[in-house]
């Protein structure tokens, strides 16, 4: 219940955090002007870093005690976050930035996070002139290659996203629930930028952001294998966060051989090249996506394996993708240009006049019952709420009715997913349920899923298109192939995955319409904190 909590209250502070600093960017100073060396035309706030950080960072303090190593990690990203900020604000020289790196991997070492077993050395621990140089160049290069790499709207986010996912995976493989709650609780944040970093993006990481990203996720891929899970390969670091660290080393080569600082900045990164070579903006994100994913599952495959074959496994794929990059500028080869896609109003289903009409109505009232069908089956939780959380579910209704609209629709979006995870918590054979019930459930939402793949054939593209984020979503949906052993994982994904295009569609047409909806939506959540907040807090105690 508290991975649940962890993820899902971080998104909730992301989400709600940004689009008020976003409103306070130019007060802050944090906006990102257009330049050469700039995929964007126009200045866009970079601080969305700033509010992924704080969510992140206060939900892992809420959850876990503040001493320890995870006191000292703390504090390591609380100094990044301290640099990262004073360098979007002020632009300063990259001598202060390492100075805030290095400080902030000293103390998350003197907590004790650091490689104490390396590759090809047995199992003896390495010896500590060795070991602290190695964890800080580790460190400090993998938070400079996420923040190098973060050129493409939800570029580095999507990335990272994926990486720290996989270590949540791993950690809930040996009950290490610390690790755990760390690692969604910063999915989490990244999760709720994304939800405005999807190009076009209306807010960057900034500096903050993207090195906060890269030293959690460094220093969580460290924890993970000297401390959580030293079952695992020492060098599967490599492929945690395999793709970041073949960019930067690739090009640090590449502008030491042109007689140039590996730190000038130019147009050599993987999704530089991408672009030079006639992918789009989406289509550059989604290969870096998917390309990652790979990575991962290689991870997953070769976790047990030896120090040679997985440092094998990693310079093979790496080979593999420079020698594409290589191949293609000796061939002239660019990607076809992409094609005009056939408008939607002359595809065959925009022939049935009902039909925009009926998926419309179809999919507000399917969601509806959906949300009762929750509501209903939490009443017996509900039995146990006190006066005083009764009193509190009531006023949060009254306020909501009287919240501005983007507002309200994030949290009805909210809402509708957490009712997606919990229904597969409550609605389970293990609790007695039927499971002719269990399967009458998925088919409902298979069935609104089919409903919404013919009503985006009959909506113009304007209204709704598919995005990067889809591409995400799908990555995430195979993964669960392969971690069938966890019984609810398959079936949580597939509900939110019917219900969030169900959601992102009707939103997308009226959104200032479905009030019913939303009532009932707010209901189920605050029902779903009511329930799920005490025993997190006892769970604390």
């Amino acid at each position: 219940m508290e991975l649940f909590v962890s993820f899902i209250l971080s998104s909730v502070i992301s989400i709600a955090l940004i689009p008020i600093l976003i409103k306070s960017a130019s007060v802050l100073n944090m906006v990102d002007e257009p330049d050469e060396r700039k995929v964007h035309t126009k200045a866009i706030p970079r601080c969305g870093g700033l509010g992924l950080a704080i969510a992140a960072l206060s939900v892992i303090l809420w959850l876990l005690p503040f001493e320890g190593p995870i006191g000292r990690l703390l504090i390591g990203g609380g100094i990044i976050v301290l640099f990262g900020a004073l360098d979007d604000i002020l632009n300063l020289n990259y001598k202060w930035k390492f100075f805030g790196q290095f400080l902030a991997v000293f103390v998350m070492v003197s907590g004790g996070i650091y490689l104490k077993f390396l590759p090809f050395a047995g199992l003896d621990p390495a010896p500590l002139w060795i070991a602290y140089p190695l964890t800080v160049l580790f460190v400090v290069g993998v938070t400079n290659a996420v923040n190098l790499s973060d050129g493409l709207d939800g570029l580095a986010a999507g990335i990272m996203l994926m990486t720290v996912s996989a270590i949540a995976f791993y950690s809930a493989l040996v009950d290490s629930s610390s690790l755990a709650i760390m690692a969604l609780a910063l999915a989490g944040g990244i999760v709720g930028f994304l939800r405005f970093n999807t190009h076009p993006a209306i807010v960057f990481m900034g500096d903050t952001g993207s090195q906060f990203i890269g030293f959690m996720a460094s220093s969580f891929t460290i924890y993970l294998i000297v401390d959580v899970h030293q079952t695992l390969n020492p060098a599967l670091p490599l492929l945690i966060l395999g793709l970041p660290i073949l960019d930067t080393l690739t090009v640090m080569v590449q502008r030491i051989r042109s007689g140039h600082s590996p730190f000038s900045p130019d147009k050599r990164h993987i999704h530089h090249r991408l672009l030079r070579l006639g992918f789009t903006h989406a289509e550059a994100v989604g290969a870096i996506y998917i390309l990652q994913a790979l990575f991962l599952l290689a991870s997953f495959f070769l976790r047990y394996k030896s120090d040679s074959v997985v440092l094998g496994f990693y310079l093979s794929i790496c080979f593999v993708i420079l020698l594409f990059f290589y191949g293609a500028a000796r061939l002239g080869w660019m990607l076809h240009p992409v094609q005009e896609p056939i408008e939607r109003r002359r595809s065959f289903f925009r022939r049935f006049n009902w039909l925009y009409k009926f998926s419309k109505f179809y999919i507000e009232y399917s969601l509806a019952i959906f949300i009762g069908i929750m509501i209903f089956a939490m009443f017996g939780h509900a039995m146990m709420f006190t006066q005083l959380e009764m009193v509190f579910a009531i006023a949060f209704l009254c306020l909501f009715w009287f919240l501005n609209n983007p507002l309200k629709e994030t949290l009805t979006r909210l809402s509708i997913y957490a009712a997606g995870v919990f229904s597969c918590l409550i609605l389970n054979p293990s609790n007695g349920v039927d499971h002719w019930l269990v399967w009458g459930v998925d088919i409902f939402l298979a069935v609104l899923l089919i409903v919404v793949f013919l009503a985006v054939q009959v909506t113009r593209k304007t209204v709704f298109s598919l995005t990067t984020q889809d591409v995400l979503v799908g990555l995430f949906i195979l993964s669960a192939m392969f971690l069938a052993d966890i019984e609810l994982l398959p079936r949580i994904l597939f509900r939110l995955f019917c219900l969030g295009y169900a959601v992102e569609y009707l939103f997308h047409r009226k959104a200032k319409e479905y009030r019913p909806l939303k009532l009932l939506a707010m209901f189920s959540g605050v029902m779903i904190l009511l329930i799920v907040l005490p025993g997190a807090v006892s769970a604390m105690k």
